[in-house]
């Protein structure tokens, strides 16, 4: 951390706000601050301290300034490395309250950035604990680190080992490796302890758990593992020989339902093919329809087309007449609009521009109005200001006259200096003489209240004397008592302690068989449930086991029938894989002629059905037999583990009687409460006598404190009292001096009343003043009429001027006006311009209006008969085009009829069909088709497939049965492999918590182990003196290196075995010398260094490193030389790195550093102490 700005201000001698610039001042590394004693020096460090922490070293109270009573301390610094550098401003107001205590008003932290500043703390709290996430270092650490006293480090390195290592573990807060790790270790190791015994207990449930017992279940598991290997291989052949014949046996069915539906559809052929004619005629019909719609349509479009030819035809006759008529209207309006619109438009222009010229008349004649306006203004104004001239004379003559009547005044009030300064004698005299007086008759007012108040003081001696005698008496009674009560002591809080331990380990016990027996209880209850829930698990196997083979036999009966259909239609079967051509497989014949009745597929597809549903039902009833033969297996390992405990807790309640133990522990109890009670009663009468006791006490030294009170307020009253005598007799000598003097002077200026004379004449000296002002102001106000006078003659003057030119104007503005109004006669003959303008305008626009309509109308007309006439040409081309297409039509349906084999169009209509009829009869055509195409592909494939291969029923039937029992015997493989692998589940679980509980065990014992070492580590605060020495070694090793650097490798620092430090002379051949035998220059560079080490320890706690650091004073006992010395050691210590900063009122110093700060001693009135930054 590194101090770049101060601001100090209402801080002990500080009074009024003081700016400190660290940044110049650290700039050369080392700097001073200097000042006289008192100047407020150190105060610079306690406002970096407060800034910080709010706190002050020397003393948390009277630090706040008596007169400002408000403390204002802003302190900026940069701290981090590198680009984590950052700047931080610690900001506090403590002010004092009515009480006289100290408040904080204002306290924050903020990061000053590039960007702006961000407030990161507000309140004393937060502002610390951020002070301390940022520094790292407490206010002790942060004092220790920065403020350096000589003397105490000198101290230090003369301290002896114990000592040295006493203040090391307060530094360096080491209590934390004594007495307080003792107590943790032991508190640590009592938990494991306790979690031994519970180990112990969790492990004695395992006491009969073997490795080979495991072992042996794990080899009957393989065996049986084995056997459902060779299971699963003679199922996988059986079910490879299944699933072959179970293909055939559904071919066989398959193909006899395909021939059931091949005879089912061929009784629908005739039906079918009535509806294929209908279908070809029906498309036949619909191709010929579009024809005949065409005809249809062209036909009704050319009846139309005519009416609208008929109508069109009359319609443009009639425009055309229209037309005529509005023709001869334009034409006459239009020579109209020649002849009268130039005369008109001539007529229009004359009447505008007498608007005009009428129109600047009046703009004129408003000016001449504005012009006499002007004219009576200036008039008026000139006559005002003759006014105002009359009454500023007539002002100047009266105010001449005031001030004539104020001279003669001020002569009739006139006093004279040399009587003035007598009168101003006599007048002290008097004040001396009256003081003197009163001064006297308070001393005898005093004298005579300290004389009854010591009257009053004595009687409450003797008072308090007897009230002192009586307490002595009781408080020795009371001590009496409280011996008494101490020898019949029943007994100390260690014999109740031992009572108590004896009550709580046979509670403990008793608590312990008491769940021990509940347990036992819960374990019968428990089996008592797994009895009730293995009864109905049994049943249900058994009614499955029934129903299974209810099932199995079921099953046996479905596939006897299957067998028994397919034997007796055997020959019907073969028959439908008989094809023409190819030879039969039992006669040969290629000629296929005498085929049989084909078998009723239903029937088998029905029994083949049934049989897969019981085969499903099969499966599922021994899946779920599997699950409860598990659950069942379960219960009986379940059931062994809480007969097991069951057995142990049996052997532990065995001759136990919980009865007597609970009387036991009652006995215990009733002692225990009756010692309690005793003691209790001891300690309540104890503490009464004790609190009895210390009040007495405290009463008979309130009252002995009293009486040497009293005593003493006498002897100071009769001290007090012989003064005010003394003091008295000196003011009544003085009087009568002044008595003299006073009367003497009074007798020489003749003044009865001295006082009110003296007023008389400062009252006339302040009429004098009054009325020199009064003069003075009437003097200034006759140049001000003066100047004002001047200002309106001027004035007067050019309002003269500006009336000749008003006059001027109005007569040339008058003759304009006679000259506009001839030329407006000579334009419109009499006529008013504007309304005759109106008329002309009107007229004009009223023939161009019905000229334009009219022209209008004419081209609409025009445009309406060409528009008719064009529809016209349309309609008759249409008429043309629709008899064409109409016969061309016609041809093309003759065509169609023929080619669709229809004889006219009535012969169509009778096959027209709807389209969605159509597509109907089409799709179910073309469904029987796809169904008989099916029918006879699938009687191929199957034939295709079955390749001549064929199964017996009974041969089918025995297939199944075989299967079955595999099935039965798999299942009940399983069902032992399910069991086994529970119980080794349970076992290996089991196993798994053993070898957990062992390495747990073994890490408990080492860990018990470590904590015994610990235990016997720390006793006697060992490791304490361990970790302090190693601290004092490493201090040693870096003010070693310090004070090698700062004496020029001459003197080293080393430690010895008892922890005190010798100094290495290596100038004088490595001479080891006591720190005792040092000079004083030797003991402070010693001492300089040790102090920066240890410094340099404490901030290691911190976040930053150290770069700078205060030597606060230590300099005053130094010669010239060892100043030097000192100095030299100091300048070579500083670096771009660290800043050393001297603080000390010696002058010699001053010119030693180059930069300094110079502190000026606060004086009555100029604002406290003063600081200023001066340059070597």
């Amino acid at each position: 951390m590194k101090p770049r700005l101060l601001k100090i201000s209402g801080l002990n001698s500080f009074e009024n706000q003081q700016i400190i610039e660290f940044n110049k001042l650290t700039e050369k590394g080392l700097f001073g601050i200097f000042g006289p004693t008192g100047s407020g020096k150190s105060t610079i460090l306690d406002a970096i301290t407060i800034a910080l922490y709010g706190k002050v070293t020397r003393s948390n109270k009277g630090f706040i300034n008596t007169i400002t009573k408000n403390l204002n301390v802003s302190y900026e610094f940069e701290i981090g490395v590198g680009k984590e550098r950052k700047i931080y401003l610690a900001e506090r107001n403590i002010k004092v309250n009515k009480n006289d205590r100290y408040n904080t008003k204002h306290a924050r932290l903020v990061e000053k950035n590039p960007e702006g500043e961000k407030i990161i703390a507000e309140g004393p709290t937060e502002l610390q604990n951020e002070i301390h996430k940022i520094i790292g270092l407490t206010v002790d650490d942060f004092t220790r680190s920065v403020v350096l006293p000589q003397g105490k480090f000198s101290e230090f390195l003369k301290l002896g080992g114990r000592e040295k290592r006493n203040m090391l573990e307060r530094i360096f807060a080491l209590e934390k490796y004594g007495q307080v790790l003792s107590e943790k270790i032991k508190k640590v190791r009592n938990v494991n302890l306790k979690e031994e015994n519970i180990l112990m207990g969790e492990l004695k449930k395992y006491e009969n758990l073997t490795e080979e017992e495991f072992k042996e279940k794990e080899n009957t598991l393989k065996d049986l593992l084995k056997k459902k290997e060779e299971l699963k291989i003679k199922k996988r052949e059986l079910d490879k020989s299944y699933e072959k014949y179970k293909e055939v046996w559904n071919l066989q069915l398959e193909f006899n339902e395909f021939k059931n539906k091949e005879l089912q559809l061929n009784e629908k052929l005739d039906c079918i093919n009535l509806k294929r004619k209908q279908f070809k005629k029906g498309q036949s019909a619909l191709k010929v329809k579009p024809f005949i719609d065409e005809v249809t349509k062209i036909s009704v479009s050319l009846n139309k087309n005519s009416e609208q030819l008929r109508d069109i035809q009359m319609n443009l006759k009639k425009v055309e007449e229209e037309l005529l008529i509005i023709e001869k209207k334009y034409n006459n309006s239009l020579k109209e609009k020649d002849e009268m619109i130039p005369k008109l438009i001539k007529e229009e222009s004359d009447f505008t521009r007498a608007i005009e010229i009428n129109n600047k008349i009046l703009i004129i004649e408003s000016e001449i109005k504005n012009l006499r306006e002007d004219y009576k203004n200036i008039r008026n104004e000139k006559n005002k200001i003759l006014e105002k001239i009359k009454l500023l004379v007539d002002n100047r003559e009266k105010i001449v006259k005031e001030i004539n009547h104020i001279e003669n005044k001020l002569k009739s009030i006139e006093v004279d200096s040399e009587y003035r300064e007598k009168l101003q004698d006599a007048l002290e005299k008097e004040n001396d003489y009256k003081n003197t007086l009163e001064k006297e008759g308070e001393l005898k007012k005093k004298i005579f209240e300290k004389q009854e108040k010591m009257k009053k003081t004595f009687k409450e001696y003797d008072e308090i004397l007897k009230i002192k005698n009586e307490y002595d008496y009781i408080v020795k009674k009371l001590e009496e008592e409280y011996n008494k009560l101490i020898e019949n002591n029943p007994g100390d809080n260690e014999l109740l302690l031992n009572k108590s331990e004896e009550l709580n380990d046979i509670t403990n016990i008793l608590e312990e068989l008491s769940k021990d027996n509940i347990r036992k209880i819960e374990i019968e209850e428990l089996l008592r449930e797994i009895y009730n829930k293995k009864g109905p698990l049994e049943k249900e196997i058994n009614l499955l086991k029934d129903t299974l083979l209810k099932n199995k036999d079921l099953l046996k009966n479905v596939e006897n029938e299957i067998e028994y259909i397919k034997e007796n239609n055997i020959a019907s079967l073969l028959s439908e894989k008989l094809v023409e051509g190819k030879p039969c497989p039992v006669c040969g014949s290629i000629h296929h002629t005498n085929i049989v009745m084909p078998v009723d597929k239903n029937a088998i597809k029905k029994a083949e059905k049934e049989k897969l549903n019981l085969q499903n039902i099969i499966e599922n009833l021994n899946d779920k037999l599997t699950q409860l033969s598990i659950k069942v297996v379960s219960l009986d390992k379940e059931e062994e583990h809480i007969k097991d405990e069951y057995v142990l807790l049996s052997e532990k309640l065995k001759g136990i009687d919980l009865e007597k133990l609970s009387k036991k522990k009652t006995e215990y109890q009733l002692e225990f409460l009756e010692l309690k009670e005793k003691i209790e009663k001891y300690n309540k009468r104890k503490d009464k006598l004790e609190i009895n006791l210390k009040t007495k006490k405290e009463e008979k030294n309130l009252v002995d404190m009293k009486e040497i009170r009293l005593a003493e307020n006498i002897k100071n009253e009769n001290l007090i009292l012989k003064e005010l005598n003394s003091e008295l007799e000196k003011e009544s000598k003085k009087l009568t001096k002044l008595t003299q003097e006073y009367m003497a002077v009074k007798k020489e200026i003749n003044v009865e009343n001295i006082q009110a004379k003296m007023k008389e004449i400062i009252s006339f000296q302040k009429e004098s003043e009054r009325i020199k002002a009064k003069e003075k102001e009437f003097r200034k106000h006759i140049e001000n009429i003066d100047t004002e006078k001047e200002k309106l003659l001027e004035k007067e003057k050019e309002l003269d001027i500006k009336l000749g030119r008003v006059k001027q104007s109005g007569t040339e503005k008058s003759r304009t006006i006679k000259e506009y109004r001839d030329e407006i006669k000579k334009l419109c003959n009499e006529k008013e311009p504007q309304e005759s303008l109106i008329i002309v305008t009107n007229k004009i626009k009223e023939i161009s209006e019905t000229n334009d309509k009219l022209k209008v109308k004419l081209e609409e007309a025009k445009k309406r008969k060409e528009i008719i006439y064009n529809e016209k040409l349309s309609l008759e081309k249409a008429e043309k085009i629709y008899k064409e297409r109409l016969k061309e039509e016609k041809n093309k349906l003759n065509i169609s009829l023929k080619e669709n084999g229809f004889n006219d169009v009535s012969e169509v209509k009778e096959y027209l069909i709807d389209e969605e009829i159509l597509l109907s009869i089409e799709k179910e055509i073309n469904v029987f088709d796809d169904e008989i195409k099916n029918i006879r592909n699938n009687l191929k494939r199957i034939q295709e497939k079955l390749n001549g291969s064929k199964i017996e029923s009974d041969k089918w039937e025995e297939l199944n049965k075989t299967k079955e029992e595999i099935e039965n015997i798999i299942a009940n493989n399983l069902k032992e492999v399910a069991t086994l692998q529970k119980i080794m589940e349970d076992l290996k679980k089991d196993l798994d918590n053993l070898k957990t509980l062992r390495i747990k065990e073994k890490k408990l014992q080492h860990k018990l182990s470590l904590l015994s070492d610990l235990t016997k580590l720390v006793e006697g605060n060992k490791f304490v003196e361990f970790v302090a020495m190693n601290q004092l070694k490493y201090i040693a090793r870096e003010a070693s290196r310090r004070l090698k650097e700062i004496t020029r490798d001459r003197y080293a620092l080393e430690i010895d075995l008892d922890g005190n430090f010798i100094i290495r002379d290596d100038f004088n051949g490595g001479e080891l010398r006591d720190a005792n035998t040092l000079s004083g220059g030797e003991t402070f560079l010693t001492s300089l260094s040790l102090a920066l080490s240890l410094s340099s320890q404490v901030q290691l706690k911190g976040n930053a490193p150290l770069e700078f650091f205060f030597l606060d004073e230590g300099f005053g006992t130094l010669d010239t030389d060892l100043l030097d010395i000192v100095m030299s050691s100091l300048e070579r210590l500083h670096s771009d790195r660290l800043s050393v900063g001297i603080i000390s009122h010696v002058e010699e110093l001053k010119n030693r550093v180059p930069i300094k700060l110079v502190v000026d001693a606060a004086s009555p009135g100029e604002g406290g102490s003063k600081v200023k930054l001066e340059y070597t």
